[in-house]
């Protein structure tokens, strides 16, 4: 299990954390890493509408990027890790002309050439194909606004025709529930100093109760949990922070000590919220918020 965490931490090193508003964000967990796009319903609202309908369901989990064309876009969502084709809902109406470009970074539907046709299949344009889709075009329904180098690394795999020679894997896709991050934290401290870790949610209000839980990559790479479950409360044990975080209790302060000797070094804090009772092992449900990560130096 601290393997796992370990090696998805450092994974998502680079995932910064993005501000919203009330457009829904959410976060395609990736074998390559993690893809955040933000949706646009006041523009597209079929088809934000049906995109999220299949997200919620958990449809995206264990499909593929299955179709990857450099300088084009990149093409999942309906295939499965086991190469079938998934069912899905009755298609929807082409939203295309709602203003929004087929430019790089933007997400739209897959479809036929029957122009309400779309499903659950999406793409990620690479490039400005604005001006390469004859009318009446794609329905574009967002736009990536963190994870453009994953998407990136995605075009530029091996294929075989249009398929990855290596699977690229959609673990989950969740609708992020709320925005967590580290505030007030200097990026150096020096062994007498006092630190305080707080946990703090920002923009997003989640709607249901979650576990939270809180961990730091040592020097040595050795995971340990802040958790009052473990009987030294730091403990390579994994176990979290809080169960049943309140929808209301936003804010969490994890830990306030004077930094003690022989502790230096660069630390890597991880906070995520998870389903209540589960594991941190189980990706898709760790998937219900960003995860926020902050690096420390003590000297």
């Amino acid at each position: 299990m601290q393997k796992f965490l370990l090696i998805f931490c450092f994974m998502i090193l680079s995932f910064a954390n993005v501000h919203a508003d009330e457009a829904p964000i959410v976060d395609i967990q990736t074998n390559f890493g993690i893809i955040t796009v933000q949706l646009a319903p006041d523009k597209a609202p079929i088809t934000v509408k049906n995109f999220l309908t299949y997200v919620n369901e958990g449809f995206y989990s264990n499909t593929l990027f299955h179709r990857v064309i450099p300088r084009f876009m990149i093409q999942g969502g309906g295939i499965s890790t086991a190469l079938v084709q998934k069912p899905t809902h009755a298609p929807i109406k082409l939203e295309s002309a709602n203003g929004l470009l087929n430019v790089r970074g933007t997400i739209a539907m897959a479809r036929t050439n029957e122009p309400d046709s779309a499903t659950s299949q999406f793409f990620i344009n690479t490039v400005d194909n604005s001006n390469n889709f004859e009318p009446p075009g794609y329905a574009v329904f967002g736009n990536v606004i963190n994870g453009m180098e994953v998407v990136d690394t995605i075009s530029a795999q091996t294929t075989s025709g249009s398929f990855p020679v290596k699977p690229v894997i959609i673990h989950a896709a969740r609708v992020r529930q709320a925005q967590l991050a580290f505030p007030d934290l200097k990026p150096s401290y020096a062994v007498g100093d006092n630190l305080q870790i707080v946990a703090q949610e920002e923009v997003i209000q989640r709607q249901q109760v979650l576990d939270l839980w809180v961990g730091v990559i040592a020097p040595d790479g050795k995971i340990i949990y802040f958790s009052p479950e473990n009987p030294t409360f730091f403990s390579g044990v994994a176990k979290p922070f809080k169960r049943s975080v309140a929808i209301n209790e936003t804010r969490n302060v994890i830990a306030e000590f004077k930094i003690p000797p022989g502790i230096t070094g660069k630390w890597t804090l991880v906070a995520i919220f998870n389903a209540p009772g589960s594991d941190i092992s189980n990706l898709a449900l760790s998937l219900r918020s960003n995860i926020s990560v902050a690096n420390i130096e003590v000297h």
